[in-house]
């Protein structure tokens, strides 16, 4: 059983003659995304889809959207076996409230299945809107009772009564120690414990992704997408900064991060080297509504639309605008981690993978310890326990204006926290306690361990 996402792609019509030798017969072109269950054309959802992009053409939203339905008609096909040959008796069509109360239990209180409470909100918001359509369409009963809610701002919509996303004491984490952290940027690079590399094409990426993670603590989406512009130099002094991009932080809570100096070598090593090498030596980049860039630095791109100069800043620039961009080479993306068989920018479930794939070789290869539940977040937890320590420790104090001296000399763990919640781009304190309670633990650690000198 396969449930897919499928994303339009452009037709080239002189092409199609030059194959065919004759004008192809003119077909409504689709330029949303579908869904197929086992290579077949799932109707109803791809109508939905359809419908959804049409009023608000938005791709990125829409493929999130459609991610979202297929990971629901996957599980009631799947674990609760609704497959019929006829599309109208299977999985959407009869589904019932039994079905959508298993899927919520799975995707908020099975350890092997949850996400996190915001990613099954946005799923009860798709399912609720599909469902919807579906009763309007086809008649078909709703698996769910409707509730109206009263917003803050005096608008009251409808919500799906009932599953609301579990309530959590906080943001779960697993800071790993200096140590293990040097020992994950070695299985990035798939070196063993006898200190031989296994030749992966992607090694030099994967670290240089892992130890720009432990570096800054960017987030997920930040660290994905981040371009090689941003990334700071190497510097001879423990900490540098980095402009965290505030319009994929949360509200907008961004600013200048303190940045572990250290860790930069492996970035500026893969840059420097495999990235250039694919650069190169590999095939053009060709994203759909290309952005040229004209100039580049730090801080701003400027491109050229409709015959005006345009610039933007980066911290400005989303996820969806970073990968139309093309370099000033104008062979290739301006972004960090390419793939290096297509030279394209990886996505944000890559991003994934490549922490996963090098926890497991670190466990395997090096130290089982190494924790087995280790995700990319756990990255961001990492710097922020590895930080809060050195603001104790009092290793920042050298490094900031004289005014600021007095707040990086703390005499207290708690003040220390109120410190790293201003690289972490927290707004409260409350949220920077949720990746910095464990950093008791690392204090008798020696600070040389943080700072890479050993």
């Amino acid at each position: 059983m396969s449930v897919n996402v499928v994303t339009p792609r452009p037709v080239d019509h002189e092409l199609l003659v030059q194959i065919l030798g004759e004008p192809p017969l003119r077909v409504e072109h689709v330029d949303s995304p579908s869904i197929l269950v086992d290579g077949r054309y799932h109707t109803a959802a791809s109508h939905w889809l359809r419908r959804k992009h049409q009023r608000r053409p938005v791709m990125d939203t829409t493929v999130a959207h459609a991610r979202r339905l297929a990971a629901w008609i996957e599980y009631l096909r799947v674990v609760r076996h609704r497959i019929d040959p006829a599309e109208h008796r299977s999985d959407v069509f009869v589904a019932d409230e039994d079905d959508l109360l298993a899927y919520y239990r799975a995707r908020q209180y099975d350890q092997d299945t949850q996400v996190s409470s915001a990613t099954w909100q946005a799923q009860r918001s798709t399912i609720k809107q599909f469902h919807e359509f579906l009763h309007r369409t086809y008649n078909v009963p709703m698996p769910f009772d409707l509730e109206r809610i009263n917003l803050p701002d005096g608008r009251s919509v409808q919500a799906i009564a009932g599953l609301k996303p579990r309530r959590r004491t906080g943001s779960r984490g697993t800071p790993i120690t200096p140590g293990f952290a040097d020992l994950l940027v070695q299985g990035a690079l798939r070196i063993d414990r006898d200190g031989l590399q296994h030749d992966v094409r992607t090694v030099d990426r994967d670290a240089a992704l892992v130890s720009l993670g432990l570096a800054a603590g960017l987030r997920r989406e930040t660290l994905t997408y981040i371009s090689r512009y941003e990334i700071p130099p190497l510097s001879s002094n423990d900490f540098t900064t980095i402009r965290v991009p505030d319009f994929i932080t949360k509200n907008d809570a961004g600013g200048d991060a303190f940045v572990f100096s250290h860790r930069l070598v492996p970035v500026h090593h893969y840059l420097t080297g495999h990235r250039a090498e694919l650069v190169e030596g590999g095939r053009p980049y060709r994203p759909a509504d290309a952005l040229q860039l004209t100039g580049a630095d730090d801080d701003t791109w400027t491109t050229i639309i409709e015959g005006k100069a345009v610039r933007r800043r980066w911290v400005e620039t989303d996820a969806a605008t970073r990968l139309r961009l093309v370099d000033l080479d104008g062979r290739s993306s301006p972004l960090a981690w390419l793939d290096p068989r297509t030279g394209d920018p990886v996505g944000y479930d890559t991003c994934g993978r490549i922490t996963a794939r090098a926890r497991d070789w670190t466990r395997e290869h090096l130290n089982p310890k190494f924790p087995a539940s280790f995700r990319t977040h756990d990255l961001r937890h990492t710097y922020a326990t590895h930080l809060t320590v050195c603001v104790f420790k009092q290793a920042l104090a050298e490094f900031v204006a004289p005014s600021l001296v007095d707040a990086y000399t703390p005499h207290r763990v708690g003040d220390a926290v109120e410190v790293a919640k201003m690289s972490l781009g927290h707004a409260s304190e409350d949220s920077t306690q949720l990746y910095t309670r464990n950093a008791h633990k690392f204090l008798n650690i020696p600070l040389d361990e943080f700072l890479g000198r050993r």
